[in-house]
């Protein structure tokens, strides 16, 4: 008997839902580099990025506005902190996606060839603009006139389409896709995408990436339960895979953007909500959101660490972003939080770290034990005791002075 469909696919709206916003379509056509264009964005600047397409039919453009302030994500993470220690030179980040696109301005020198799993040939064009979008995150560099860039501005990304021409993500894939990143001496591999239904294949394929010291981050699920719906949702691999690190998003006010279950295995939280990327033509941006954005800062993040910390392994690069985290009130690891946010500038700055997960809540202070009833009077009673005292010394003190005085013929 054929096995049920849900078990053969992963539909790509589980792909696409929460990173992209349901716009109409942009038609495939050339790049337009004129003068023509330029005085476009300059008109549109003020404007805010329009969100990231999710295309039926031809692919996503260019974007018509320019990101001419810092985004709040790029603030929050402030990756310019810790660029004169480390931009993530010689640091190579695998994409496992929709492709990425070699012809987008702050990305270009920057992508390899890449592999396509699902077809032939390489991987560097994009028609979804997802998978752009989260090497933008990554490694894109800076523009004169935008104020967005990625965390590792210095990284090299090797794009690893696995997804279809119908926006499908093929059984076996996600496998094949980190595998191939693997192959490519990849030193960080990059997850926007799972899967409820792991197999053999998806945890061979782990094993060997962490076999060859590669850090592995994914996103965790976005998917929703139905309202009034008593069943929690599956976890999602290959986030849940103790070898990975798991990262769920927040939003720009800090609250988690997903309800993750303990299963799920969050390990880190990282912005997600409302950022911006760029598009894969041109030197517009797109917003973007969801947990796969949040991957991709969790990505860039290990990127700059492996650059400043070469010697430092894959499961050691993931305790140090765990442990350097913004951490919660309580006991951490925390169901559906992990470590807490990512803190970029302390993963690259920290000096010491401690492995053991130890309670950050306040101390309780204890208070100190009631004095008896009868304790103030025999206070005031030891007092007046002892100032009957002083002053009887005083007195004697004084007559022997006057006495000492007179045999010496003193006189006042």
């Amino acid at each position: 008997m054929a096995p049920p469909v849900r078990s053969r696919a992963v539909v790509a709206a589980l792909l696409l839902t929460g990173v992209v916003g349901a716009v109409t379509a942009v038609p495939a056509g050339p790049a337009a580099a004129t003068g023509q264009t330029a005085a476009r964005h300059a008109t549109t600047a003020a404007a805010p990025p329009p969100a990231l397409p999710q295309v039926t039919e031809g692919c996503v453009g260019e974007s018509p506005a320019v990101a001419d302030s810092a985004p709040w994500a790029v603030r929050r993470m402030l990756p310019s902190a810790v660029w004169p220690l480390t931009r993530g030179g010689g640091v190579v980040v695998a994409v496992v996606d929709t492709g990425v696109s070699a012809s987008a301005t702050a990305l270009r020198g920057a992508v390899r060839r890449g592999s396509d799993v699902v077809g032939s040939g390489a991987a560097d064009r994009d028609c979804y603009g997802r998978g752009t979008a989260l090497a933008g995150i990554v490694a894109a560099r800076p523009v004169t006139g935008s104020a967005f860039v990625g965390v590792a501005p210095e990284a090299t990304i090797v794009p690893i389409r696995i997804v279809d021409g119908k926006g499908k993500v093929a059984p076996g894939a996600i496998a094949a896709g980190i595998r191939a990143a693997t192959a490519a001496e990849a030193d960080v591999i990059l997850l926007g995408v799972g899967t409820p239904d792991p197999d053999a294949e998806l945890r061979a394929a782990i094993r060997e990436a962490v076999d060859r010291d590669i850090v592995l981050v994914a996103s965790v699920s976005d998917k929703t339960q139905p309202a009034g719906t008593t069943q929690r949702p599956a976890p999602w691999y290959p986030a849940a895979h103790p070898d990975v690190l798991a990262v769920g998003g927040i939003d720009a006010k800090g609250v988690p953007t997903e309800k993750s279950p303990a299963e799920a295995g969050v390990d880190l939280l990282a912005p997600a909500a409302d950022a911006v990327s760029v598009a894969p033509r041109g030197d517009g941006h797109y917003t973007v959101a969801g947990p796969a954005v949040a991957a991709a800062y969790a990505a860039g993040a290990a990127a700059l660490v492996r650059a400043h910390y070469p010697k430092l392994s894959q499961a050691d690069v993931r305790h140090r972003l765990e442990l350097t985290a913004e951490h919660p009130l309580g006991t951490w690891p925390a169901p559906g939080i992990g470590y807490g946010t990512l803190d970029l500038y302390h993963a690259v700055t920290a000096l010491e770290l401690d492995r053991t997960p130890l309670p950050s809540q306040p101390q309780v202070l204890r208070p100190l034990p009631k004095a008896a009833a009868t304790e103030p009077t025999k206070l005031i009673a030891g007092s007046v005791a002892a100032g009957m005292v002083g002053l009887a010394g005083l007195a004697y003190l004084a007559a022997m002075t006057v006495k000492w005085g007179r045999r010496r013929r003193w006189r006042p």
